[in-house]
């Protein structure tokens, strides 16, 4: 199979697994309504959490290289997805491809469990939760998701680098 082939192949498997998913959710009572809460709730979240690590006594070195990981990731992702400009499965007219909500959640909660553990544990289970409703709701599909999520992990680690160089 060449390599246009196994492209196509792939997105075609991705729209209709994105496409399973958001039939899954419809036919739950309540699920779509749920899913666009959690979609909707997930980047506000993050946005206290990173603010009150800034702010909190003891965390504001975490909070601030939980920014930094955040915005560089969001960045790379915008400017890759105005690139790409593969369009959403929903009524969004602009690209979707990598998630950006996606690379920042993932980059936020890498840099947070490195230095906190726990609080990083609850930060990716808030992140997969909110990402999972993001193809529910029609806001992407699961390869948006994957490729914005593993954008925000290389992030997440090459930040990680530069601090052990610099100690």
């Amino acid at each position: 199979m060449a390599s246009p082939d196994i492209t196509s192949a792939l997105i075609r498997a991705d729209r209709r697994a994105g496409a399973l998913a958001r039939t899954r959710v419809g036919a739950m009572r309540g699920g779509p309504e749920v899913a666009r809460l959690v979609a909707d709730a997930t980047a506000p979240a993050f946005q206290v959490l990173v603010g009150a690590l800034i702010v909190l006594p003891g965390s504001r070195a975490t909070g601030l290289r939980a920014l930094a990981a955040g915005g560089t990731a969001a960045t790379i992702a915008r400017l890759a997805r105005e690139t790409i400009d593969r369009p959403r499965p929903g009524a969004r007219a602009d690209g979707g491809f990598p998630s950006r909500h996606a690379s920042t959640a993932t980059a936020i909660a890498l840099v947070v469990a490195r230095d906190r553990p726990v609080l990083g544990g609850l930060a990716l289970i808030t992140a997969a939760a909110g990402l999972a409703a993001r193809v529910a709701s029609a806001d992407h599909d699961p390869l948006d998701i994957a490729a914005g999520a593993g954008l925000g992990a290389v992030v997440a680690r090459v930040m990680r680098r530069r601090r052990r160089r610099r100690s």
